[in-house]
C-alpha cells in the first residue's frame, strides 16, 4: 500500500498549521502589547512597507494575486481529499482493439461482501476494489464477533475468497489489504 501521499498530507498539514498557530500568535501578542505599547496600537504595515506600497501601484494587486493562488491551491488539495482512487468497473479484454468488455468492480466486490458475510462470526464486510484495471488491489473491512475464530477467517478469506475474487478477475493473484476488527454487541452472529 502507498502511504506517501497520506505521509505529504500530513507534512503539509502540520507545517500549514505551524505557521498560522505562529502567525496568530505573533498577532494575539502584539495586540496584547508584548512587543511595546506602540505597536500594539499603531499601523500593522511599518511606513517603509506603506510608502513601498504607495509607490508601486501593482504591490497590492500582485498580493491579491497571490492571495487567489495560495485559495485555489488549497482548494485543489481539499478536493484531492476526496478522490478515493475506488475503481468503477475493469476492463477484462487485454488488448482494445478486439473489443471491449467492462465488469462491475461492485458486482464483483458485492459477490465477495456477500460469500465472506457468510463466515461464522463475521458481523460486516466492505469490499473495494482500488487501482486501474491492469493493476488492480482489493481493501477488505471484515467485523467479527467474539465467537469467530480471527485465524480460522484470515485463512477462509486467503483459501476461499480471494482465490474465487482472483479468478472472476482473470488474474493469478490481487493485491490485498485485509483488516480484521473484533466488534461487540448482542446481534446475534451468522450460525456455522
Amino acid at each position: 500500500m502507498n502511504r506517501r501521499p497520506a505521509h505529504l498530507n500530513r507534512t503539509g498539514l502540520v507545517v500549514v498549521g505551524a505557521l498560522m498557530v505562529a502567525a496568530g500568535g505573533a498577532g494575539f501578542a502584539r495586540g496584547l502589547g508584548v512587543f511595546g505599547d506602540d505597536r500594539a496600537t499603531g499601523p500593522v504595515f511599518s511606513t517603509t512597507v506603506r510608502r513601498y506600497a504607495n509607490d508601486h501601484g501593482w504591490f497590492w494587486p500582485a498580493v491579491v494575486a497571490l492571495l487567489i493562488v495560495l485559495a485555489l491551491l488549497g482548494l485543489a488539495w481539499l478536493l484531492a481529499q476526496g478522490r478515493s482512487g475506488r475503481l468503477p468497473g475493469l476492463a477484462m479484454e487485454p488488448d482494445p482493439s478486439g473489443g471491449r468488455t467492462r465488469l462491475s468492480a461492485r458486482a464483483v466486490t458485492g459477490a465477495l461482501e456477500s460469500e465472506v458475510g457468510e463466515y461464522p462470526g463475521v458481523r460486516s464486510v466492505r469490499a473495494r476494489l482500488l487501482g486501474s484495471s491492469r493493476r488492480p488491489e482489493l481493501r477488505l473491512n471484515v467485523a467479527y464477533g467474539r465467537r469467530a475464530d480471527p485465524a480460522e477467517l484470515r485463512r477462509r478469506i486467503e483459501e476461499d475468497g480471494m482465490p474465487r475474487l482472483a479468478a472472476a478477475l482473470g488474474r493469478d493473484a490481487v493485491p490485498a489489504v485485509v483488516r480484521l476488527r473484533l466488534v461487540s454487541g448482542d446481534r446475534a452472529e451468522t450460525p456455522l
